[in-house]
């Protein structure tokens, strides 16, 4: 019985130490219903049985001791794995953004600008992709700067992310005059837009970092070092409130607002736009449009701009407002705004007008000046004359080689106020210097009238300028020197002086306000068209002989209908004129007439 007994304790046992998982238990209850040995063996089977089973329950907390072990080990690496493959991802898409910008800057170099904005599109539409990327492995939406901006590593990298506010218990002190200082945290509350970094122990501007004109510039709240005096943070004239009252940061504060206003309403800049403010631009630039159109008109055919009186029941408002209202009795919007518009936005004042006749003036200017420049070379004519105030003017003229032609081109009028040979080098000189023209090496020639005063050859103008100018040769002008030659040539023959003093006396009889009423009244019922007036002659205005000799042969029955008439009148005096005149213009006087029109003609023509 004894050795039966220990055969089958050797098999529980040995069942014991290698038992099948799911017989574990059926063996334990086994062995705890087999009898009780008694004596010495029985002391021992149940000190075995203690051991075996103290055994059992220590492997058990090894395995599960090792389970759990292997749990937190596959945990541990499958995160790990996770970090890695993020950081890789990380530094993927910086390498490929860092090879970007290199592709963009070697582009921008050899390439145009036409062709940089579409590769720019490509980069920006390969970045997008890499952050809507970068977005769903990282589990958070946002945009990621080009560029990071100023500042330290610990605050704000993207306008997404708001201002880095952080609420430490203690932040550093740091010895600023007799005292340990450090930031608050409840400065966030008055200025939103601080910001804190705890690497640089220093307070940022979150607007001017990522919304200013330019960045990291101007401001020690946009650097890198960023602001830590704390001592003066908070005073009036200093620190947060000087900075708030800065135009960089109001801009920027400004610019942050809308950025908030559109990501909130999710629109862009030109979303915001609506179509009815640009329906508004249109309009306006077609009513701008046509008033310069109105404008140019009436300067290209040299009639003046105003009338008399042009109020709305005014029967003649002037050329301007005429043409103007013309236009908009076939543009519906230009009587609609002529009518409902703004008053204070017609843009038919005086002052608009010389305002937009001065910018049409100067792109007329633009234009001369570019194709002096493109031909290089020019020469310079110059000639005053006294206007009708009495006041000298002084024209210029330039005359250049361009686009296979010889051009002449009119700069303007300047006011002489001295007619000294100085003063009129200078103002020419000044004019030259005021359109930029390089008139030391490239003015090559100069031409005015023979007087001393312009051709003198010690002090003259012509003199003065060729100091300064070593290659503008002097021109005297042909159609002065033309006009000299006639003027002595007709002096030297009698008959020619009689006739031309004729012609000066029969204008200035016709120029008394009695007679010339008469003469207007005889025009106009004798010929069709306007009348024609008998101008005044001149020596150094040769032109005026032709225009005299023509007027006086086309109207010649009127003239002495008008001397007949005034010559059987009652005023002695004006018969007595009358009839002179009327007994001096003979056959001889209409040979002359018809030799000098054609002459003169010729000259004038030529």
């Amino acid at each position: 019985m004894l050795m039966s007994n220990l055969g089958r304790r050797q098999q529980s046992i040995l069942g014991f130490f290698h038992p099948p998982k799911k017989a574990k238990i059926s063996i334990r209850v086994l062995e705890q219903t087999e009898e009780t040995p008694e004596g010495e063996d029985c002391e021992h089977e149940v000190q075995e049985r203690e051991e075996e089973q103290q055994e059992q329950q220590g492997e058990e907390v090894r395995e599960q001791h090792q389970e759990q072990e292997g749990e937190e080990v596959r945990e541990q690496h499958l995160q790990h794995e996770g970090e890695e493959e993020s950081e890789q991802h990380l530094e993927g898409e910086e390498e490929q953004q860092q090879e970007g910008e290199e592709e963009r800057e070697q582009h921008q170099e050899h390439e145009g600008e036409e062709e940089c904005e579409h590769h720019l599109e490509g980069e920006e539409e390969q970045q997008q992709k890499g952050e809507e990327e970068c977005e769903r492995h990282q589990g958070h939406e946002g945009e990621e700067e080009r560029e990071l901006p100023p500042g330290a590593h610990d605050i704000s990298k993207t306008k997404l992310e708001g201002p880095t506010q952080p609420h430490l218990k203690a932040f550093p002190k740091t010895m600023q005059g007799c005292a340990l200082r450090s930031f608050r945290k409840d400065w966030y509350a008055e200025h939103t837009w601080l910001e804190y970094s705890q690497a640089q122990n220093a307070a940022y501007c979150f607007a001017c970092r990522h919304f200013g004109c330019s960045k990291g510039q101007g401001t020690v709240f946009s650097s890198k070092g960023g602001y830590s005096n704390w001592k003066k943070a908070t005073n009036k004239d200093g620190g947060f409130s000087l900075h708030s009252k800065s135009e960089a940061h109001a801009n920027a504060m400004m610019a942050w607002g809308e950025y908030q206003k559109m990501a909130k309403n999710k629109t862009s800049v030109l979303g915001m736009i609506s179509k009815t403010n640009k329906d508004q631009i249109e309009e306006n630039k077609h009513y701008l449009k046509t008033i310069g159109e109105v404008l140019l008109l009436t300067a290209t055919q040299n009639i003046a701009q105003r009338g008399h009186r042009e109020s709305e029941t005014s029967k003649n408002q002037g050329n301007f407002r005429e043409i103007l209202n013309l236009v908009s009795k076939h543009d519906p919007f230009i009587k609609k705004r002529l009518k409902e518009g703004p008053r204070n936005a017609t843009y038919t004042s005086k002052a608009i007008q010389n305002e937009i006749l001065d910018n049409l003036a100067e792109m007329v200017l633009d234009e001369i000046m570019g194709e002096v420049k493109a031909s290089k070379y020019f020469s310079v004519m110059a000639d005053e004359t006294k206007d009708i105030s009495k006041k000298e003017q002084m024209s210029i003229v330039l005359r250049y080689y361009y686009d296979g032609a010889v051009r002449e081109s009119f700069l303007g009028f300047s006011e002489a106020k001295h007619l000294d040979a100085g003063s009129l080098a200078s103002m020419i000189i000044a004019c030259l210097t005021k359109f930029g023209l390089e008139y030391r090496e490239n003015l090559v020639g100069q031409g005015y009238d023979g007087a001393s005063v312009m051709s003198g050859t010690c002090s003259g103008v012509q003199t003065r300028i060729k100091k300064e100018a070593k290659h503008a040769f002097y021109v005297h002008c042909n159609a002065h020197c033309l006009n000299l030659v006639l003027v002595d040539c007709v002096k030297k023959v009698p008959e020619a002086g009689e006739f031309f003093s004729l012609l000066q006396h029969l204008y200035v009889f016709m120029s008394g306000s009695y007679v010339h009423e008469k003469w207007l009244q005889r025009q106009t019922e004798m010929f069709q068209g306007p009348p024609r007036e008998l101008p005044s002659l001149s020596d150094t205005r040769w032109a005026c002989r032709y225009t005299a000799c023509r007027n006086i042969m086309d109207r010649l029955t009127a003239v002495l209908t008008v001397l007949d008439d005034v010559a059987n009148e009652s005023d002695s005096e004006r018969a007595v004129k009358a009839r002179g005149l009327f007994h001096q213009i003979d056959l001889n006087f209409i040979g002359l007439l018809t030799v000098f029109r054609t002459v003169l003609g010729e000259t004038k023509h030529g």
